[in-house]
Order: C-alpha cells, then structure tokens, then sequence
C-alpha cells in the first residue's frame, strides 16, 4: 500500500445561510502509520443545538478508532468499542448538563455517523444514519429511512439502539469517501478530481464554491439572472487515499 492522506470539509448549506443558522455536519480525519481514518456527522434538524453533537461526535469517533488502530486492532472489529466508548463519553456529557437528561441528549446530541478505516489490506465502512459512501468507483447511498428519522447512536442512551451499517470493501480500489446526505445529494462519482486535493484547502474550497449561488445581468432583458447554489444542505466529506495515480 501507498502512503495514506486524508482530508476532510464541512461547509454550511446555502439554505442555512439564509435563515442565519449553524451549519449541522462535521468531519474529521487521521492518518497514522500504515493506517488512516475518516469520519462525517450530521446534526439532527430538529435538534435545537445538534451541531454541538456532530461536531464532537466526530473528533470523538476519530479518537476512538485511531486510539484502535494504535493497539493494533482489525478495521472490521473496533467498531463495538468505538461505539461503546463515544456513547457513553456522551452520556457522561449529558449527566453533566442541568435539566432533564433525556432533553439534553435529544437537543445536543443527536447526529448521524458515516466512517471509514484503512489499515494494511482491510478497508471498511461503518455507519448509523444516512449518507453516503464511496470504495474507489463504487457509491452507496444510506436511506433515506422512513419519516425522514435515521438512526442515530445517541438513541443508545436512550434505550432505543439503532442497527448499524457495516461494509468491508476492497483495498485495491485505492480511495474510499464518506459524505453526510447533503453532500451526498451532489453525487459522489467524479465529484472530485485531482485538483481538489492539489491543495490543502481544496476540499473545503470546492465545497464552498458549491454551496454558493451566483447572479449576473442580463442586459438585453434588463434583468439579474440568479443560479441557485448546488449545496442547499449542509455538506461534510472526507476522503482517504493510498493510490493518488487513481485521482490523476
């Protein structure tokens, strides 16, 4: 295998920037020693302070997993304990918040998870909720589920596990993405290029582009033309790569 690099954006939707509200999705990543992670949350959208969950959540689940692989642990078997241990950090969290415990969970703490890990020949997906994700050339798309309420891992404190989506791909492909659904609604097949990666920032950039609309004169009918943004929802990707001649 290659060298593995990461890299990770989130962006606030185009839709949120007109009402003024935080952007809900999150992403992290980490690269190690023949090993690399990547993980994206999105905040539930009727949690009233949801981007605080994702956004933990996600330097949470990255910790955890690269605390696994550190000690040697599989891809495909850390998952349970990155789950345990992210649960019940957030429980603690919520015990530690005045009020009902129930509301703090379901205000705060209520956020989809899309994550990815690599480590010698093993690759894997893990998620609870919806989005999407991406070994190489093959997509797939999670949900969207039933009255627009995917699963989230907080519903552990709640006495109302959620199943989990596991999918053990294939290390030759060279790359694997996660995206939250609003990034996801983009299409991940040949959303990026080279050029993308060419730059530190070119993930977030590129997204930012997309979650911006665009205006220009017409002069001959004396109108402004207005194009809406690609991004109306919040969007976080992350990506890692062990082949770049893939992406060239």
């Amino acid at each position: 295998m290659n060298t593995i690099s990461g890299a990770c954006a989130a962006v606030t939707g185009a839709r949120h920037v007109r009402v003024a509200r935080n952007g809900q999705d999150a992403a992290a990543t980490w690269v190690g020693d023949g090993a690399g992670a990547i993980v994206v949350c999105d905040g539930c959208g009727s949690g009233a302070s949801s981007e605080v969950g994702a956004r933990l959540g996600a330097q949470l689940v990255i910790g955890a997993v690269a605390a696994r692989l550190r000690r040697g642990e599989r891809p495909g078997a850390l998952w349970s304990g990155v789950r345990a241990e992210v649960a019940a950090m957030l429980g603690q969290l919520a015990e530690a918040m005045p009020g009902d415990r129930a509301t703090a969970i379901r205000d705060h703490f209520l956020f989809t998870i899309v994550a990815a890990v690599v480590a010698g020949d093993e690759a894997c997906v893990w998620a609870i909720g919806d989005g999407a994700y991406a070994f190489g050339d093959r997509v797939q798309v999670l949900g969207p589920f039933a009255d627009n309420q995917p699963p989230y891992l907080a519903y552990d404190l709640l006495g109302m596990p959620q199943a989990a989506h596991l999918d053990a791909g294939d290390a030759r492909e060279g790359s694997v993405m996660v995206a939250t659904d609003g990034a996801a609604e983009l299409g991940l097949a040949g959303l990026f290029d080279a050029r993308t990666f060419a730059h530190p920032d070119g993930l977030r950039r590129r997204l930012a582009v997309l979650a911006r609309g665009s205006e220009r004169i017409d002069w001959d009918a004396r109108r402004i033309v207005r194009t809406p943004a690609a991004l109306q929802d919040d969007g976080a990707v992350a990506v890692l790569r062990w082949q770049p001649e893939r992406w060239s």
